[in-house]
């Protein structure tokens, strides 16, 4: 059995500045110092009584191209019909207009339940 490596030579490490825009960093010990001292969740939208929770928040790794891994992430997870999903962004923009998309689209759905 092989063990995984501690860090993937393929990423590509990146910390967020003052408005919010990814900086690539080459020091991982940077990365990681970064994302620990600071909050990386954007948004969390719980609708309790359904058991499903919406999160956007900034991954910070992502791969070279051509593949090119989204920095941040928009993810329900819960009781939904479709199941837990992650939805990528490039921007912090892009990302928190998709979990407004996701949550009016959960709404409907739900009103529709009740």
């Amino acid at each position: 059995m092989r063990s995984r490596p501690a860090s993937p030579k393929w990423a590509r490490f990146y910390i967020l500045d003052a408005k919010n825009q990814p900086v690539q960093v080459s020091d991982q010990t940077e990365w990681a110092r970064w994302m620990a001292e600071n909050d990386v969740l954007f948004r969390r939208t719980l609708l309790e009584d359904f058991g499903i929770a919406i999160t956007t928040r900034f991954r910070g790794v992502s791969e070279p191209p051509p593949r090119d891994t989204p920095l941040f992430v928009t993810r329900v997870v819960g009781r939904v019909a479709e199941g837990n999903e992650s939805y990528g962004a490039d921007t912090l923009d892009e990302a928190l207009e998709k979990h407004e998309q996701l949550l009016q689209k959960l709404l409907l759905a739900l009103a529709g339940q009740r």
